[in-house]
């Protein structure tokens, strides 16, 4: 492993505890101070309108400035929003702080595979389920992070809530300054030209990106009714678990995706578009039933299948296609777009789980599976063993 390898390793176990303690702690601070679910809703909702924009221009950017600054800018901003957000109540200072975090977060998350893609393409399917499988293990240490402090402040928890939140701000701007030390840029543009409104919306790319972009967008609506704030809300409000009970399904959660994931290059997957639709029903399915079963501890395991047999294994799947189908000039702004517009999911999800929940607690989890479900439905166009755009340019070339 190269060390620039390495360091992206490091910055994505730092990342994977920061996160883990910031999707816990975030919507529980939330509800300690009062705010309705509804309200949730509306801050994600607008919080994930700056990302569809953001995410788009800033993989673009990076393809005319290189990855290193726009990573560590992503990497720094994401530390200081993690923290602010524990500081202050007012709707409006929520949305300002969750919207910067956000933006910062899904720009690292753009950026990641690109420069894992660029630093070594060969074996990519294996080596970045591992990168991913191996932060989504970190998390359950922020998720323990945030159960300690619970633990600590048992009659305090808006306090252990701000406590964790801060840790992992000082834990991300920790990871900015390995990145700013350790990483060396390899990257080297290709162009130099400016980049136009009309380029940022163009859906000027490989026909199987656009099917893969139809593809997320329907997945993130699904994704996002159940996995943005109300996540940990469904144990406490429908399910009635004690705070501290969440934390240890919130652990087996992360545990579910990060365990398989480190294994999945191990699979004899062939027909990467075959495992893709079986995975994303099979995810569908077990988080829809989640939701119509009353007892505690078979809903709560049925939910816990749904990344185990789904997103542990698609995740990198398409990842691999997206890199593939991607030009190597413009690939910060093509995998930009596809997954800026899953954003779409940020902003449609949170508002419809407020208003779902309001009128039944387990309304969420069921819409979230059906429509996750319903995002394989595209993929049935996708064409696997389509040549990749530069081998394509590379025969014309020749």
């Amino acid at each position: 492993m190269t060390k620039n390898l390495r360091v992206l390793l490091g910055i994505s176990l730092l990342f994977g505890v920061a996160t883990g303690a910031y999707e816990l702690a975030h919507p529980l601070l939330l509800e300690a101070w009062g705010i309705k679910t509804q309200v949730m809703g509306f801050i994600f909702s607008l919080a994930g309108l700056a990302v569809l924009v953001a995410r788009i221009y800033m993989g673009g950017l990076s393809d005319h400035l290189g990855r290193k600054r726009l990573y560590g800018w992503a990497l720094a901003a994401c530390g200081a929003a993690t923290a602010a957000v524990s500081t202050l109540p007012g709707i409006a200072f929520q949305i300002a702080a969750r919207s910067v975090r956000d933006t910062a977060a899904l720009t690292r998350e753009t950026l990641h595979p690109i420069v894992v893609y660029e630093e070594r393409a060969s074996g990519f399917l294996s080596r970045i389920g591992k990168f991913r499988g191996l932060e989504f293990l970190m998390l359950t240490l922020g998720t323990l992070l945030v159960g300690g402090l619970l633990s600590a402040f048992p009659l305090d928890k808006i306090r252990a809530y701000q406590w964790s939140l801060l840790i992992a701000g000082a834990i991300v701007a920790g990871g900015a300054l390995w990145w700013a030390l350790g990483f060396r840029e390899t990257y080297r543009p290709a162009s130099q030209q400016t980049l136009s409104l009309r380029g940022l919306f163009s859906l000027d790319m490989h026909p199987n990106l656009r099917i893969l972009l139809i593809t997320g967008v329907i997945f993130a609506v699904g994704n996002q009714l159940s996995h943005s704030f109300y996540l940990p809300l469904f144990f406490r409000q429908h399910l009635h678990a004690d705070p501290r009970v969440v934390a240890v399904i919130m652990i087996l959660h992360r545990l579910t995706i990060a365990l398989p994931m480190l294994l999945v290059g191990y699979l004899p997957i062939k027909n990467l578009r075959a495992w893709y639709i079986v995975t994303l029903i099979l995810e569908g399915v077990t988080m829809a039933a989640s939701a119509v079963i009353p007892q505690f501890y078979l809903a709560t395991g049925v939910f816990l299948l749904h990344d185990f047999i789904g997103a542990s294994i698609w995740t990198p799947i398409q990842a691999t296609l997206i890199q593939r189908y991607s030009r190597d000039e413009r690939r910060g702004m093509e995998v930009g777009k596809v997954l800026a517009w899953g954003g779409l999911g940020a902003i449609v999800g949170p508002l419809g789980a407020g208003l779902l929940a309001k009128l039944g607690t387990g309304l969420p989890f069921l819409a979230s599976g059906i429509v996750m479900g319903l995002a394989c439905i595209p993929l049935f166009w996708l064409n696997p063993s389509a040549p990749s755009p530069n081998d394509v340019e590379q025969l014309v070339t020749v």
